[in-house]
């Protein structure tokens, strides 16, 4: 989890929430310091999962204030996409990763992004990728 500057901790779960997988394709969540949760988002609420599966990783607050994080899968090609959350749980998938192991960008994001001085977001793949 990270604690944001709400105050308030946000993280993911891989699976669980309300979607078409059969334990669930995982959620993004808050937790108050006094316990409080609220599922802000469940992954696979669109077709064909296009937003995503299975997050990994906790998000990263950006300057922004927003969140950005990753999934393992699902996504346009279903290997994983890049996404940003507000606070309020308003869920835009940014990127979807490459379908087939060879793709420059690679595919199957399992960590998490971390954001440089310069503004930009960085992570890694497990597979794929140029060599």
């Amino acid at each position: 989890m990270v604690q944001a500057t709400d105050g308030n901790f946000y993280g993911t779960t891989s699976s669980g929430g309300v979607a078409n997988c059969p334990d669930g394709c995982g959620t993004i969540f808050k937790i108050t310091p006094s316990g409080t949760l609220t599922t802000l988002y469940s992954f696979c609420s669109i077709g064909r999962c296009a937003d995503g599966t299975y997050p990994t990783a906790a998000p990263v607050q950006a300057t922004d204030g927003n969140f950005y994080g990753t999934t393992y899968g699902g996504g346009a090609n279903l290997s994983g996409t890049v996404f940003k959350i507000t606070p309020n749980g308003a869920l835009t998938t940014l990127y979807s990763f490459c379908p087939a192991n060879g793709c420059a960008d690679g595919l199957f994001p399992a960590a998490g992004l971390v954001q440089a001085g310069d503004g930009n977001s960085y992570g890694t793949t497990d597979e794929g990728g140029t060599q």
